[in-house]
């Protein structure tokens, strides 16, 4: 892996290594927009038996210090908005690193903001049937472990998989 990879690059990866341990990989081109805010929606879903995951990729280009990472969309859900001024507050107060901090922003707040936008600004590439569990994904480098391993410390969450391949990318579910 080179050290900063786009999005070109680092994205058919995450797809390889979830494909490779049998999930079915619907990236976001093929998952439908709706409305206004039709770009606003997950990365990939993946799907493996009962199990759906809304996910979001950073590359080794979207570093977790990102200033609009920080800064509140248009699209943003009101939890979202909480969740990013709550850590920016942190951050600020020298409670959390900007480098951890950036990772419970897409943990506690963007991935979840996706899950509520099921139906509203996208449609899931797939039905759902009452046995279905959905949970968060999130694919990053192998060189972020740390932080993102403090990070879903801080947001207290245990994790239902962990996908690590050799081909640089780390994948972590969880439920929401």
């Amino acid at each position: 892996m080179t050290l900063f990879e786009n999005k070109k690059v680092f994205y058919p990866k995450v797809e390889e290594a979830l494909s490779q341990m049998g999930y079915i990989f619907y990236s976001e081109d093929k998952i439908k927009g709706k409305g206004r805010s039709h770009m606003s929606k997950p990365d990939y879903i993946a799907v493996k038996e009962d199990c759906l995951i809304i996910g979001e990729i950073k590359s080794s280009n979207e570093g977790p210090k990102s200033g609009s990472w920080r800064q509140v969309q248009n699209s943003d859900t009101d939890g979202f908005k909480v969740v990013r001024a709550a850590v920016r507050k942190r951050e600020k107060n020298g409670e959390v690193l900007k480098e951890v901090g950036g990772h419970e922003i897409i943990i506690r707040g963007q991935i979840p903001d996706y899950v509520r936008k099921i139906g509203r600004t996208y449609d899931l590439p797939v039905a759902l049937n009452d046995n279905t569990i959905i949970k968060g994904g999130y694919s990053f480098p192998s060189s972020e472990t740390v932080n993102v391993e403090n990070a879903l410390y801080n947001c207290n969450i245990n994790l239902f998989d962990k996908i690590e391949t050799d081909n640089g990318t780390i994948t972590v579910i969880y439920t929401l």
